[in-house]
């Protein structure tokens, strides 16, 4: 016989960590900096025979300018996507575009 192990209950909102240490599961998030006033998405590429890709698309909030986007490897950006919660003002939104 195994043994069976109790599952913990899911942590209440208001006692989870400010900053949510893992990369949005579905492939799809986004960030927001009020301060910079930015948003950035960051979205699952074209996996190749050997390695995971991420696009990472940084706009303007209030329309206008250049887009940067950037093609990283997966580990660098969940590194990244975790780095600029911790860093502040970057949080997690809703799709802006």
């Amino acid at each position: 016989m195994g043994r069976r192990f109790r599952q913990t209950p899911p942590m209440p909102n208001k006692d989870r960590p400010l900053v949510d240490r893992h990369a949005p599961k579905n492939g799809v998030g986004w960030l927001m900096n009020d301060q910079e006033q930015k948003v950035c998405c960051f979205k699952n590429d074209m996996p190749t025979q050997y390695a995971q890709w991420v696009v990472v698309e940084t706009r303007p909030l209030r329309g206008g300018g250049q887009p940067v986007v950037r093609r990283m490897l997966r580990h660098n950006a969940i590194e990244a996507w975790e780095t600029m919660q911790k860093s502040g003002g970057w949080k997690r939104c809703q799709p802006r575009w």
